[in-house]
């Protein structure tokens, strides 16, 4: 069985929570009631503010601009244009900030896009939760987007991108006072989101420990070297206790970062989502320490989860979104709101069929 994208999305009537009277340290995070069929074209007032990373393995800073998603109630507006390419018609720039939930902080997900991809190229899926209260944040990985990939690129790359996300997370943190978002976005508990080399980017911040004898076999390999301070970026996990749950979409970490052994110390929930493939297991076997639910979608290609320009013979775009957006809507009101309600358990267990091209396995069944 399909689900029509309408049946699908009418599933997650989000629930509402009475806001308190004014923010503060204690103020709740907020799930507000969107409209009654969510839909990924709703629009939304996006911005852009640049973030800070530190990074000392690469000798010291680094500056990454990181798009801001947020609800507004605004009728039209300038569309956002990302990396100075693709214009986004539904996220418009400076749009008055409308809050769902005076009194209460907003969720927040973060997004690492993939190799020389850019911040804005899953826009339809973050403004799937803006439309539910939530607000969203994506940094351009500077030296790994379509217009200034760098190569090589140094060996601790894959490090100073979790750095890229920590940064956003602080960005959003430190907005001033004046600011419409100032106090009004939930840091405490992120759901970081990721899709290729960026899922391996959320992979890294659910905890695993990184194999350091064949980081030091990638160090001794590149003809960039690395330094000291470089091979000591992988001597522990790189987890940033915010972040409560990730959710990466096809992009694995394992690969040659973490050994099996290495997900013992993952700590948080993890759900991904990826091509059928040919039967391959790797990510779920070599996982299985870890708080692992993988969805397996039979027809999709590697672009079939973002708003990329590539196509899918295989599977239609829409589908591939809706799907995407309803996975992520269950995943974020399980394990970042804790919401224990049956349309988000039941699409997580699998006895809610959201799409017959879905096989779901769980590490801890």
């Amino acid at each position: 069985m399909r689900l029509s994208s309408r049946t699908v999305l009418a599933l997650f009537l989000p629930a509402c929570v009475s806001p308190t009277p004014d923010p503060g340290e204690d103020a709740p995070t907020c799930y507000v009631t969107g409209p009654a069929v969510a839909r990924v074209d709703l629009p939304t007032g996006h911005r852009t503010v640049d973030a800070a990373v530190a990074a000392p393995w690469v000798g010291g800073s680094r500056v990454v601009p990181v798009g801001i998603w947020y609800p507004t109630d605004a009728e039209d507006g300038e569309p956002a244009t990302y990396i100075e390419t693709f214009v986004d018609e539904a996220s418009w720039v400076d749009a008055s900030f409308s809050d769902p939930a005076p009194g209460c902080r907003l969720p927040l997900v973060v997004y690492s896009h993939g190799s020389q991809a850019w911040g804005g190229n899953t826009s339809p899926i973050l403004r799937h939760l803006v439309a539910q209260g939530w607000v969203a944040a994506a940094p351009d990985h500077v030296g790994n987007t379509l217009i200034d990939n760098e190569e090589p690129r140094p060996v601790s790359y894959s490090r100073t991108r979790v750095a890229d996300i920590v940064a956003t997370i602080d960005a959003l943190e430190a907005l001033p006072e004046g600011d419409p978002l100032h106090d009004r976005v939930d840091t405490s508990r992120v759901l970081v989101l990721g899709h290729s080399f960026g899922g391996q980017t959320a992979w890294l911040l659910a905890g695993p420990t990184f194999d350091t004898a064949v980081i030091a076999e990638r160090c001794d390999a590149s003809e960039l070297g690395c330094s000291d301070a470089e091979r000591a970026s992988y001597d522990a996990p790189v987890s940033d206790p915010r972040v409560v749950a990730v959710m990466p979409l096809d992009g694995f970490a394992g690969d040659d970062l973490v050994a099996t052994e290495g997900w013992a110390t993952a700590d948080r929930p993890i759900l991904y989502l990826s091509q059928a493939g040919d039967g391959d297991d790797g990510p779920f076997a070599a996982a299985a320490a870890a708080d692992v639910t993988w969805g397996r979608v039979e027809g999709a290609c590697h672009e079939t989860f973002t708003n990329s320009p590539l196509l899918c013979d295989t599977f239609d775009k829409e589908e591939g979104l809706t799907l995407t957006a309803a996975y992520l809507t269950a995943f974020a009101a399980r394990h970042v709101l804790g919401l224990e309600a049956a349309p988000y358990d039941g699409i997580l267990d699998g006895s809610t069929v959201i799409d017959d091209r879905v096989t779901l396995l769980h590490t801890r069944d």
